[in-house]
């Protein structure tokens, strides 16, 4: 734990001891995640380090809270690589990852605009250390921010100028660092648990050049950048560029959308190899955006019967494209299938449209703006684009937890839905159709 009242030089020992870490392990051995809560900028220029795997500031609350939850993921996943080895920590580990250290600036901040996840740095201070994982933590006011199960588990406290002596003697057990004069900033008292000692500390003359130096040295001895350990929300606007679609993708997985887990943001597929799907929305939240997307993959992979059923003027209107014997599997695409689901239509494809949802040979892939039963009974994967009616958004299957995690204007952004399938649900942004 650092504190140190404003001034006193808080940010830049943190600098100054994050550039010694990374100048002393490479990329390989040791990662950093910084959280600033002091509104972006103390962590900027480190941001570049090839050590770093995350940054986020308050500016972005989203953001934060996917850092934690990657946090926790990792913790969860390192005790787990323990567990199936049989041993007892990281380092034992016949191949242990990389120390991750997260650094957090104000943290009373944090604690107070995130109340709610404060229960996991808690676990991440008392479970972290023997799984590689370490927490350094700065805050302006030691007394009373901290909860007593992280503060039972700090080994190094690290005390600037202060305010007052009750501060000092909190954190190191002395008053020594209320008496620091603002004229010396940097000046500090260390306790690692037996002794106190003084020390001051020197500001980075060139942060950036310091960076740009251990990047040349990562990159000469061919260390690879880590990963993220989270990503950045959900984009408003996504397009085919966007995807990540491998060379030897298979005809039948539809890359459409890109998808957020709440940590990071992957490229969502509908596979029509089997399973029905329904497409479920109001007017205008890119149902038929998403169709028309599905459609051009289908007809440029050219591995299937393409049929695409959409409403005119002058009623229903089908086009087969042109089947071939040879393709097995038939994928009939329906926009506005409302009417032909209605189990008292007369219309000419209600009864085709029926028979095809229980045909095993054929995928139907249909965009109705209303949840019908006929259809969902048929469809285990489900394309829904929320309304902001919170009952009927729960009507369509979409978990309360995610409805919680939409911002207003999501509502109202075309192609942003929920793609449900294999029991699991999660955000998306379908990509723009960009024409045949």
């Amino acid at each position: 734990m650092v504190a140190g009242t404003t001034g006193s030089g808080k940010s830049e020992l943190l600098i100054s001891w994050c550039l010694s870490l990374a100048m002393q392990y490479s990329p390989d051995d040791l990662h950093f995640v910084f959280l600033d809560f002091k509104g972006g900028s103390t962590f900027n220029a480190l941001e570049h380090l090839p050590h770093t795997v995350g940054n986020v500031c308050d500016l972005d609350l989203f953001h934060a809270i996917r850092a934690l939850n990657a946090i926790e993921q990792e913790l969860v996943r390192r005790e787990a690589l323990v567990s199936a080895e049989r041993v007892s920590r990281f380092d034992q580990l016949v191949r242990p990852p990389a120390r991750l250290v997260v650094v957090i600036d104000e943290f009373h901040a944090l604690r107070d605009r995130l109340p709610d996840y404060m229960q996991r740095l808690n676990r991440l201070a008392s479970l972290g250390r023997s799984l590689g994982m370490h927490l350094i933590v700065c805050t302006q006011y030691p007394m009373g921010q901290v909860h007593a199960d992280m503060k039972a588990n700090i080994s190094l406290s690290i005390c600037l100028r202060v305010t007052d002596q009750m501060q000092s003697n909190e954190l190191i057990g002395i008053r020594d660092a209320a008496l620091i004069p603002p004229s010396i900033p940097g000046a500090a008292y260390c306790n690692d648990g037996q002794h106190t000692t003084p020390f001051l500390c020197s500001a980075v003359r060139d942060v950036n050049r310091l960076v740009r130096n251990i990047g040349t040295a990562a990159r000469f001895h061919a260390c690879k950048r880590p990963d993220l350990l989270f990503s950045e929300p959900l984009t408003q606007h996504a397009t085919q560029s966007d995807l990540s679609i491998p060379s030897n993708q298979s005809w039948h997985n539809v890359p459409f959308a890109l998808a957020d887990d709440g940590v990071l943001v992957y490229t969502a597929i509908l596979d029509v190899s089997q399973q029905n799907i329904a497409i479920i929305g109001a007017y205008g939240s890119g149902k038929t955006n998403l169709l028309l997307h599905c459609a051009r993959w289908l007809y440029d992979t050219g591995c299937a019967n393409i049929r695409f059923t959409r409403k005119t003027e002058h009623g229903m209107v089908t086009d087969d494209g042109k089947p071939l014997p040879s393709h097995k599997r038939t994928i009939w695409i329906v926009d506005y299938a409302d009417e032909a689901l209605n189990p008292f239509s007369s219309a000419p494809e209600a009864n085709e449209l029926r028979e095809a949802l229980v045909n095993p040979n054929i995928t139907v892939i249909a965009a109705v703006e209303k949840p019908i039963s006929a259809l969902l009974d048929r469809c285990p994967t489900r394309v829904a684009f929320p309304c902001g009616e919170r009952s009927n958004d729960l009507m369509l299957g979409i978990p309360g937890a995610i409805l919680d995690g939409f911002a207003a204007d999501d509502y109202t952004l075309p192609g942003r839905g929920v793609l449900m399938q294999q029991a699991k649900a999660c955000p998306i942004q379908c990509v723009e159709f960009q024409g045949f």
